[in-house]
């Protein structure tokens, strides 16, 4: 008797999507963690001051450089920083101008001798602007070195916030919201142009524009970076997940041969039923016993039974010999 057994197990092999998903998971999370170190290198350069900061002097010839082509108006320009020797907030004289200011003569020409003072720069003494000034001092600077600002230069984006105020105003639904108010003109500065600055006294001039273009470049990247690394782990965990969740089952065939006996296990001697044989199960009949079926070439008058017809008459014979033995005796 031949018994076909069937059995399900798990396949471990990896899905396509895992194979495809995993890699490119990989690879963007390598690209994102790249862009991220970039991004602190950006933001450490920008906190390196001394290359903002230009040797001291009364004189210096700059070029103004902003998007655009040459001849525009710029405008995304955080300009340059006037600073000279002082304290900040010391008034002792009580006249709202700032004792470092006291005879101080700063001047802004362009390259044909023109004074831009009051368009392309502006001069902040009072008492009241040098407070903002120290503010300024205190996030990009170094507020404790010595050097104050007292000026800015081609400011044309308004980085400082010197052409205006937030006002806070209600909206119609109640919410607060913060309003610009802007009162005066940014500093415009022409692309291209080169803009010479004097003063009486020494002074410095630091790069705010330069600075601020690696602190943008700095937070992009690392904004990028860190987008591209979360979403290159949430692909790595859906593509393994998937990998496994997506391959299907396999199953096995196995066949087994019994060899004439009936395939339910029985235990123990059992009790003796007429018309079985000992340690069958009831209702089975006798075990069959195999014969040898003769070949073709041991029996060459008479025709070969086949295997099943040889079978078959075992099975009749015994049936036979169950019925003559169940017939009660005659008396």
């Amino acid at each position: 008797m031949i018994i076909g057994l069937r059995y399900w197990g798990s396949n471990m092999k990896f899905h396509i999507s895992g194979k495809i998903g995993v890699p490119i998971g990989i690879a963007l999370l390598l690209l994102g963690g790249g862009i991220m170190v970039s991004a602190f290198g950006y933001i450490e350069d920008s906190e390196d001051l001394e290359r903002f900061m230009s040797e001291p002097g009364t004189e210096f010839v700059k070029e103004f450089v902003d998007d655009g082509e040459d001849g525009d108006v710029g405008g995304r320009s955080a300009g340059w920083y006037l600073m000279i020797q002082g304290e900040y907030y010391v008034d002792n004289n009580d006249d709202n101008i700032i004792d470092a200011c006291d005879g101080l003569n700063i001047t802004i020409t362009d390259s044909r001798g023109n004074d831009m003072n009051s368009t392309s720069g502006t001069i902040y003494c009072e008492l009241n602007d040098n407070k903002k000034m120290a503010g300024l001092d205190d996030d990009y600077v170094d507020i404790n070195d010595g050097w104050m600002i007292v000026g800015i230069v081609c400011d044309a984006w308004d980085d400082a916030e010197m052409n205006g105020y937030w006002e806070t105003t209600n909206d119609e639904d109640g919410a607060e919201s913060e309003k610009w108010v802007e009162t005066s003109e940014s500093d415009r500065c022409i692309i291209g142009e080169n803009y010479t600055i004097s003063s009486n006294q020494e002074m410095i001039l630091f790069d705010r524009d330069s600075q601020e273009e690696l602190e943008d470049k700095g937070f992009w990247r690392l904004f990028c970076g860190g987008c591209c690394t979360c979403l290159a782990l949430i692909l790595v965990v859906l593509s393994v997940i998937s990998g496994f969740a997506m391959n299907p089952a396999t199953s096995a065939f196995t066949t087994m041969e019994l060899g004439g006996a009936s395939p339910v296990p029985v235990s123990g001697e059992g009790t003796a039923i007429p018309g079985t044989t000992q340690g069958a199960v009831f209702g089975a009949g006798p075990a069959v016993q195999p014969m040898a079926v003769p070949l073709a070439e041991e029996s060459k008058e008479e025709p070969v039974e086949s295997s099943s017809d040889a079978l078959k008459k075992q099975f009749l014979a015994a049936a036979g010999e169950i019925t003559e033995s169940e017939e009660p005796e005659k008396e």
